[in-house]
């Protein structure tokens, strides 16, 4: 087993606060080896080494864009088991899983614990854990990295009280096996496995990260109170409720689109190319260390 630190994680805090944690993991019984990601996609290649190098288990110690990276690198190499300490800003993954947030109780994990299949979305050659916001989420996301000043949550909120005005709806296509096809304007596109993103935005309230398919919710047009309402409604899980939402259910997504459309990965910042790309769900793709008594997901 090793640990994977992303010092970056909850806003550069956890790069100062590791000593101590590292600590408190000792008096557990936990000493494991530990490397540091230097640069973003760092921890997918040290996930990928620790793999080869034959560890079984790889814990993610950051949010989650640190558990993303983490898992890519597993996926990548088709061999190796989850494990993580949700240290981030967010730890929605980490919600969507059952896994405890307090630090000692995360850490337990790691000694008792048992691996359990969860799900995993494709999209294109990527793999994500949780949550793909596409559209002004994604916007908000890419601009809140380009902060240089503050970081963490105090970022995107500064990012987003000037996206949301300045926010402008492209036209994408969207098509899945079922018969459904949308052509038209596009606010937000949430495609997730979990239930919430950005720290409990509630997109895709029925989402399970083990039921072998993605949740997807769609804001079609919005001006900008709307936008305003659709956050709102995002946090308490009813957007649903709005006439320019609406929701599904699937294991496979086509996205077509005629310029690049602003994105996030996990909160990791990114952009979707034209012509568009595929979402898939791939079922119980990959293991994740859990509570040994924690009840189905």
């Amino acid at each position: 087993m090793q640990i994977i630190v992303n010092p970056a994680a909850a806003g550069g805090r956890l790069g100062r606060q590791w000593p101590r944690l590292e600590e408190r993991l000792r008096a557990l019984g936990i000493d494991l080896p530990t490397v540091w990601t230097r640069a973003p996609g760092h921890a997918s290649d040290l996930a990928a080494e620790a793999v080869a190098a034959g560890h079984q288990v790889v814990v993610a110690a950051g949010g989650d864009g640190t558990i993303c990276e983490v898992l890519e690198g597993l996926q990548r190499t088709g061999r190796g088991a989850l494990a993580i300490l949700p240290l981030g800003t967010g730890n929605d993954a980490a919600r969507a899983l059952g896994l405890p947030l307090r630090f000692e109780a995360a850490a337990r994990v790691l000694l008792d614990g048992v691996p359990r299949p969860v799900d995993v979305m494709r999209a294109g050659e990527r793999s994500v854990l949780n949550a793909i916001g596409i559209g002004l989420l994604g916007a908000i996301n890419v601009n809140a990295s380009r902060i240089k000043a503050v970081r963490g949550i105090a970022a995107y909120l500064a990012a987003a009280s000037t996206t949301l005005f300045r926010y402008r709806c492209p036209e994408i296509e969207l098509l899945d096996g079922d018969g459904f096809h949308y052509r038209g304007p596009m606010t937000i596109l949430a495609i997730q496995s979990g239930p919430t993103t950005g720290g409990g935005f509630r997109l895709c309230p029925g989402a399970r990260p083990d039921d072998g398919e993605i949740d997807v919710t769609l804001v079609s047009h919005t001006g900008v109170p709307a936008r305003l309402g659709a956050l709102s409604h995002a946090v308490r899980g009813t957007l649903a409720s709005k006439p320019f939402t609406s929701e599904r259910r699937i294991r496979r997504l086509e996205l077509r689109c005629a310029e690049p459309l602003p994105c996030h990965w996990d909160g990791n910042p990114g952009a979707i190319e034209p012509p568009g790309l595929l979402f898939e769900a791939l079922a119980g793709a990959q293991e994740v260390l859990l509570p040994r008594a924690a009840p189905p997901l």
